[in-house]
């Protein structure tokens, strides 16, 4: 098919080209009537603005690049369609990274979006590290961090509240009749790992249970990792009664080790989850879990940089958002008989 031109749409309406180009690009001085006719033509036609020409001109690419820690784990994908949704009806593209949760491989996606000169970044950082992070704010690059956050930087950023998940799982728990909890946690230098602990430890509090730190154990982020670490803790005499885990993923894993020693959920020892990915109510045992709002953080960290970039706010500018999480009760934590 033949790109549609500044050139077909003057010819359609008899306007000129400089007429037609500024109308396109939603300048002032066009008249309400000539710029309606115009953008009429323009989409009979089927006109898409050449994206690189008007790059050139502006200094901008629209495009957005995008780096998460794990494309394989459902809650990102999630985040990433919140976010190429909210793209699309912002009239921008996404450049999407993987830094498979390495501070190395951060660093080399980020360098690879500025080569391609992105207008800004969304990031869910590794946090084992910060420097790139702090390089991009000296410079005064946009960016906005998504899922996770640095306490001691002053960034732009949008969570879910971790603490209030990780505190509403323990105490459900807890009114369900367990009281040896135990924890299998992500690695606590991630923001989203630490705050889920407190919120834990917390609700413990409230109840007067003190956090029996043998049954805590840190660094899972991955099914394997979940099956790994729980196998320590089922070794334990006696054994935790709930297991709460740092993610779905992590808690998959959990799940598994229970089963390989011969035990059933909940009937012996209940499970819960963070994040409520799509399969997490597809298993045998349906798995108790807090909704995180995936999309809606994509779509809100977009807007966020997008309306940052218009608006062209000043570094020292920041926002920070934490949206609500909601408890979703399966059987994996149900009442014990």
């Amino acid at each position: 098919m033949k790109q549609v031109t500044l050139r077909d749409i003057a010819s359609l309406t008899g306007f000129s080209i400089n007429t037609v180009s500024r109308a396109l690009n939603d300048k002032e001085e066009v008249h309400t009537e000539t710029r309606a006719k115009i953008l009429a033509a323009a989409h009979k036609l089927g006109y898409r603005p050449n994206r690189l020409a008007k790059g050139l001109r502006s200094n901008k690419t629209g495009t957005i690049g995008v780096v998460v820690t794990d494309v394989a784990n459902p809650f990102f994908s999630a985040l990433v369609k919140g976010i190429a949704r909210a793209a699309r009806n912002l009239d921008y593209s996404i450049i999407l990274q993987d830094s498979d949760e390495d501070y190395a491989g951060e660093e080399e996606a980020i360098q690879v979006l500025l080569a391609e000169q992105v207008d800004g970044i969304l990031i869910t950082p590794v946090q084992s590290h910060k420097q790139m992070i702090e390089n991009l704010t000296k410079a005064h690059f946009p960016f906005v961090l998504v899922g996770r956050y640095f306490q001691d930087l002053d960034t732009n950023y949008v969570v879910p509240d971790d603490y209030q998940g990780g505190f509403m799982v323990t105490e459900h728990l807890l009114q369900q009749g367990y009281t040896r909890l135990a924890m299998v946690n992500g690695p606590l230098h991630i923001s989203s790992a630490r705050e889920r602990f407190q919120g834990f430890s917390d609700a413990l509090a409230k109840y007067d249970i003190p956090v029996d730190k043998s049954l805590v154990v840190t660094g899972a982020l991955t099914v394997e990792e979940g099956l790994d670490l729980s196998r320590s803790i089922l070794k334990h005499v006696p054994q935790p009664t709930a297991i709460v885990c740092y993610s779905d993923f992590v808690a998959f894993g959990v799940m598994q080790a229970i089963r390989e020693i011969g035990l059933s959920i909940p009937d012996d020892i209940a499970v819960v989850g963070f994040d409520d990915v799509r399969m997490s109510s597809c298993l045998q045992v349906p798995l108790t879990t807090i909704r995180s709002p995936k999309e809606d953080l994509g779509r809100q960290a977009m807007q966020l940089l997008v309306r940052r970039l218009r608006e062209n706010h000043n570094a020292g500018e920041t926002e920070q958002r934490k949206l609500d999480v909601t408890l979703i009760p399966r059987e994996s934590s149900l009442a014990r008989k």
